[in-house]
């Protein structure tokens, strides 16, 4: 019967971190897809996620090697100046409550990153 209970547990977990990797949502059934305006702030923070990835790989490599990667760190910095400008005009028009949520909070990793 433990067993059984420990296989239940193990498989929601997965379930939970399936959906987690995928929606962004930590929940057992997946909600509704998102909508184009959740879709359009999404995508906005994945190109920021992956600059921010670019420049500290770029530091840790500078760092590591003493190889100065300036042009990629510059290159990413106006990237993520591109999307913050993105965000600000995407903001102006977003209508769902979620989106306008996600899109706040994406200004915030923003903001953290710069300082």
């Amino acid at each position: 019967m433990t067993r059984i209970i420990m296989l239940i547990i193990i498989a929601a977990a997965g379930l939970i971190a399936y959906n987690y990797f995928t929606t962004g949502e930590m929940s057992l059934i997946p909600s509704s897809t998102l909508s184009e305006e959740e879709q359009d702030v999404k995508s906005l923070a994945d190109s920021f996620h992956e600059a921010r990835r670019m420049v500290r790989q770029a530091e840790r490599a500078a760092a590591v090697g003493g190889i100065g990667n300036i042009d990629i760190v510059e290159d990413e910095i106006n990237e993520i100046d591109q999307i913050e400008s993105a965000l600000v005009t995407l903001k102006s028009r977003l209508e769902s409550a979620s989106a306008m949520k996600a899109a706040e909070r994406l200004e915030h990793e923003i903001e953290e990153f710069k300082r």
